[in-house]
């Protein structure tokens, strides 16, 4: 399969947004948990709703660590990692939700750095492309 074109950038970016939509499918944050504590539920989970979408950019952008398999994960990770604060502070969420939401960003930044590697066959945006990116995975 050879490389896709677009820049990784690009790429990680438009993976992003379309990952960062699935978790929403399994787990909140859903609104009513925010409307019984007085907040504009519907406004508020939107903070996830970016946070995730955001995985993307920040995997694209960043260099280190070097490789895919542990830059993704841990931008997902830190990526949701300051709405986890919001959800601690939510007696209707704590610990499960902030718990499960760092779970489904490290996976989404797992799967957006994993496929980008795939399609571009590059660890990161500066990364020089490898001639099979399988072949290239130890690298």
């Amino acid at each position: 399969m050879p490389p896709v074109r677009l820049p990784y950038v690009v790429v990680c970016i438009l993976l992003g947004l379309a990952i960062g939509w699935l978790p929403a499918l399994f787990h909140g944050p859903i609104p009513y948990k925010f409307n019984i504590r007085g907040m504009e539920g519907t406004i508020t989970v939107w903070a996830w709703y970016t946070a995730r979408m955001s995985i993307g950019v920040l995997i694209g952008i960043s260099v280190l660590p070097r490789a895919w398999y542990l830059r993704g994960p841990l931008c997902g990770l830190l990526c949701l990692f300051p709405v986890g604060f919001v959800a601690l502070s939510n007696p209707g969420c704590g610990v499960p939700c902030m718990f499960w939401n760092e779970v489904t960003g490290g996976v989404a930044g797992a799967l957006i750095a994993g496929i980008a590697f795939l399609l571009t066959g590059r660890h990161h945006a500066h990364d020089k492309p490898a001639e099979t990116p399988m072949a290239d995975s130890a690298r």
